[in-house]
């Protein structure tokens, strides 16, 4: 779906361009949607309803062949699906559960910088009716979800971002910044809490920063009941020897476009790749590979934006194996590196 513009409040400080924001009358309920991965089409289920002790069907007592004649579902299999929900339900009430904000797609280390306006709304608004409260402090922790660069739909993996600092000026404006940690995907459909004034939250589960993402589980099920011939989920440790390779070759292509930068003046403030990697941290090496890749989507999108490199991060954020992962950031810098040469004028670029 397409969005009519709309002025975004909070943007990062130093943003060469504004992000699309999703309009406001879009709650995250609605938009959030999970991406179509497995081919099957999907199902539609009739309701059935348990008969009670009472009833009078003279049907009662025959549901080990069939609740009703011809309807293909016995009170076994209603049974295993009573346990199955109710598994989830027991899962659910163990997951972690953070307040959603819509704004940026971020890898772990990154730190964004939000300028809000004097005088606008107190409870400091940003996409897809998520906010950051009026009264935030220093640890605040949330779940920032970013939009999907082609048509700006909220993705469901994301990352843990804190509160690290906040600046309220004379003037009325304030900044408040935010560092990104771990990985997460939101697990069945945003809510709107109860225990925090009804700000939008999800359930999350964490990814393992070793790992892809996974399948996804924005809409909680079981995709063996929801596409029973669907392909087994792909194993998110999968990492084979191309992908080995790959990784391999990251740490020169690092040091290549960390010097093409350098050399064609790319650098949008003194000293901005220093600063890019303080945040990063060191870059992990290539027995990290999963690590790596996040490492090197931050470096070649960073925040303030060099614009010297397609946006993975969203990608990054959805790959689902580690090999997917690998091939993403060794792509994303190849390509920037292939852009730097063509800009200073080598011809011999590719």
């Amino acid at each position: 779906a397409r969005f009519p513009p709309r002025r975004m409040i909070a943007t990062p400080m130093t943003a060469t361009a504004p992000t699309r924001a999703i309009a406001s009358s879009t709650s995250i309920r609605r938009a959030i949607r999970p991406a179509r991965v497995l081919g099957a089409p999907a199902r539609r289920c009739r309701h059935t309803t348990l008969a009670t002790s009472d009833s009078s069907d003279p049907a009662e007592g025959k549901g080990k062949e069939g609740a009703e004649e011809g309807d293909g579902i016995s009170l076994d299999d209603l049974r295993i699906l009573q346990q199955r929900v109710e598994s989830i339900r027991e899962r659910e009430a163990k997951m972690d559960v953070l307040q959603l904000l819509v704004l940026d797609a971020s890898v772990p280390g990154q730190v964004l910088p939000l300028q809000f306006d004097a005088g606008g709304d107190p409870r400091r608004p940003l996409n897809g009716g998520t906010y950051v409260g009026e009264d935030v402090n220093l640890g605040d922790r949330f779940g920032m979800l970013g939009q999907a660069p082609s048509n700006g739909q909220i993705l469901p993996n994301g990352v843990e971002v804190t509160v690290t600092r906040v600046l309220l000026k004379p003037d009325g404006s304030s900044m408040v910044e935010l560092t990104a940690g771990r990985r997460f995907k939101v697990h069945g459909q945003p809510f709107e809490d109860p225990d925090n004034d009804d700000a939008p939250s999800g359930r999350v589960v964490w990814i393992d920063p070793d790992l892809g993402a996974g399948e996804q589980t924005v809409e909680g099920a079981d995709p063996a009941l929801v596409h029973p011939e669907a392909p087994a989920p792909k194993d998110p440790s999968t990492y084979d020897d191309e992908s080995r390779r790959l990784c391999l070759e990251l740490p020169s292509l690092v040091a290549t476009w960390r010097a093409l930068v350098r050399d064609t003046g790319r650098e949008r403030q003194p000293n901005q790749l220093e600063l890019i990697e303080k945040h990063l941290g060191l870059m992990p090496g290539v027995d990290e590979p999963a690590r790596l890749a996040c490492w090197v989507a931050g470096l070649i999108n960073p925040i303030p934006a060099l614009g010297v490199a397609y946006e993975i991060r969203p990608a990054m954020l959805m790959a689902t194996t580690v090999g997917d992962m690998i091939g993403l950031a060794h792509k994303g810098i190849s390509l920037s590196i292939k852009g730097l040469r063509k800009s200073s004028g080598d011809v011999d670029a590719e």
